[in-house]
Protein backbone atom coordinates (compact mmCIF):
# COMPACT_ATOMS: atom_id res chain seq x y z
CA UNK A 1 0.00 0.00 0.00
CA UNK A 2 1.19 3.49 -0.62
CA UNK A 3 2.07 5.79 2.28
CA UNK A 4 -1.14 7.85 2.06
CA UNK A 5 -3.35 4.76 2.42
CA UNK A 6 -1.25 3.53 5.37
CA UNK A 7 -1.54 6.88 7.13
CA UNK A 8 -5.31 7.02 6.58
CA UNK A 9 -5.73 3.43 7.80
CA UNK A 10 -3.65 4.19 10.91
CA UNK A 11 -5.68 7.32 11.69
CA UNK A 12 -8.92 5.37 11.22
CA UNK A 13 -7.77 2.66 13.61
CA UNK A 14 -6.73 5.25 16.20
CA UNK A 15 -10.10 6.99 15.90
CA UNK A 16 -11.90 3.69 16.29
CA UNK A 17 -9.95 2.98 19.46
CA UNK A 18 -10.57 6.43 20.93
CA UNK A 19 -14.25 6.85 20.02
CA UNK A 20 -17.02 6.04 22.46
CA UNK A 21 -18.94 2.95 21.41
CA UNK A 22 -22.61 2.22 21.99
CA UNK A 23 -23.63 -0.79 24.06
CA UNK A 24 -23.78 -3.11 21.06
CA UNK A 25 -20.80 -3.30 18.73
CA UNK A 26 -20.68 -5.14 15.43
CA UNK A 27 -17.68 -5.92 13.26
CA UNK A 28 -16.83 -7.13 9.80
CA UNK A 29 -13.54 -8.80 9.03
CA UNK A 30 -11.55 -6.52 6.73
CA UNK A 31 -8.43 -7.48 4.82
CA UNK A 32 -6.58 -4.14 4.77
CA UNK A 33 -4.26 -5.58 2.11
CA UNK A 34 -7.16 -5.33 -0.36
CA UNK A 35 -7.52 -1.58 0.12
CA UNK A 36 -6.01 0.08 -2.92
CA UNK A 37 -6.85 3.76 -2.49
CA UNK A 38 -8.10 6.48 -0.22
CA UNK A 39 -11.17 8.06 -1.83
CA UNK A 40 -12.64 10.66 0.50
CA UNK A 41 -13.48 11.95 3.96
CA UNK A 42 -16.77 13.62 4.75
CA UNK A 43 -18.96 14.93 7.53
CA UNK A 44 -22.59 15.84 7.73
CA UNK A 45 -25.77 16.18 9.71
CA UNK A 46 -28.85 14.05 9.16
CA UNK A 47 -32.26 15.35 10.22
CA UNK A 48 -35.17 13.06 11.09
CA UNK A 49 -37.74 13.25 8.28
CA UNK A 50 -35.23 14.20 5.59
CA UNK A 51 -34.55 11.79 2.72
CA UNK A 52 -31.56 9.43 3.06
CA UNK A 53 -28.12 10.91 2.29
CA UNK A 54 -26.34 8.98 -0.47
CA UNK A 55 -22.63 8.53 0.23
CA UNK A 56 -21.94 5.87 -2.46
CA UNK A 57 -23.91 4.90 -5.55
CA UNK A 58 -21.34 3.66 -8.06
CA UNK A 59 -21.38 -0.15 -8.05
CA UNK A 60 -17.71 -0.32 -6.96
CA UNK A 61 -16.31 -2.08 -3.88
CA UNK A 62 -15.53 0.11 -0.86
CA UNK A 63 -14.76 0.13 2.85
CA UNK A 64 -16.59 2.81 4.81
CA UNK A 65 -15.55 3.76 8.35
CA UNK A 66 -18.58 5.55 9.78
CA UNK A 67 -18.37 7.57 13.01
CA UNK A 68 -21.50 8.89 14.71
CA UNK A 69 -20.19 11.47 17.17
CA UNK A 70 -23.45 13.12 18.25
CA UNK A 71 -26.97 11.78 17.95
CA UNK A 72 -30.37 12.19 19.55
CA UNK A 73 -31.83 9.87 16.89
CA UNK A 74 -30.93 6.50 15.42
CA UNK A 75 -28.96 6.16 12.19
CA UNK A 76 -30.32 3.78 9.58
CA UNK A 77 -27.64 2.60 7.15
CA UNK A 78 -28.63 1.13 3.78
CA UNK A 79 -25.82 -0.80 2.10
CA UNK A 80 -25.16 -3.69 -0.26
CA UNK A 81 -22.98 -6.64 0.70
CA UNK A 82 -19.82 -7.39 -1.29
CA UNK A 83 -21.46 -10.37 -2.99
CA UNK A 84 -23.76 -7.78 -4.58
CA UNK A 85 -26.88 -9.83 -4.00
CA UNK A 86 -28.07 -8.74 -0.59
CA UNK A 87 -29.32 -5.27 0.23
CA UNK A 88 -28.79 -4.73 3.95
CA UNK A 89 -29.98 -2.34 6.61
CA UNK A 90 -28.19 -1.63 9.88
CA UNK A 91 -29.51 0.51 12.73
CA UNK A 92 -26.96 2.38 14.86
CA UNK A 93 -28.74 3.41 18.08
CA UNK A 94 -26.53 6.35 19.10
CA UNK A 95 -22.87 7.33 19.02
CA UNK A 96 -20.24 4.90 17.86
CA UNK A 97 -17.98 3.69 15.08
CA UNK A 98 -18.83 1.00 12.57
CA UNK A 99 -17.04 -0.29 9.48
CA UNK A 100 -18.82 -1.54 6.36
CA UNK A 101 -17.63 -3.32 3.23
CA UNK A 102 -20.06 -2.43 0.48
CA UNK A 103 -20.63 -3.12 -3.19
CA UNK A 104 -21.28 0.41 -4.30
CA UNK A 105 -24.35 1.40 -2.30
CA UNK A 106 -24.28 3.29 1.00
CA UNK A 107 -26.97 5.66 2.29
CA UNK A 108 -27.68 7.16 5.72
CA UNK A 109 -30.95 8.25 7.29
CA UNK A 110 -31.86 9.65 10.71
CA UNK A 111 -34.90 7.98 12.27
CA UNK A 112 -36.72 8.90 15.45
CA UNK A 113 -38.58 11.86 16.88
CA UNK A 114 -39.12 14.98 14.72
CA UNK A 115 -36.53 17.75 15.07
CA UNK A 116 -33.81 15.28 16.12
CA UNK A 117 -30.52 14.84 14.29
CA UNK A 118 -27.38 12.77 13.81
CA UNK A 119 -23.89 14.20 13.24
CA UNK A 120 -21.50 11.88 11.46
CA UNK A 121 -18.19 11.55 9.66
CA UNK A 122 -16.92 8.90 7.30
CA UNK A 123 -13.79 7.74 5.55
CA UNK A 124 -14.19 6.03 2.18
CA UNK A 125 -11.54 3.60 0.91
CA UNK A 126 -11.53 1.70 -2.39
CA UNK A 127 -11.13 -2.08 -2.51
CA UNK A 128 -9.29 -3.93 -5.23
CA UNK A 129 -11.32 -6.19 -7.44
CA UNK A 130 -10.91 -9.81 -6.37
Amino acid sequence: MNLQVRVVAAVALLCVGAAPVSGAAYAQEIDFGKIDKFESLGTGTLHVGSPPKTVIDDGERHVVVLTIWDADAETKVYWKSLDGNAARTTIIPGRGVQTFQTAGEFRLEAIGEPNHRVEYGYMLLGLRKH
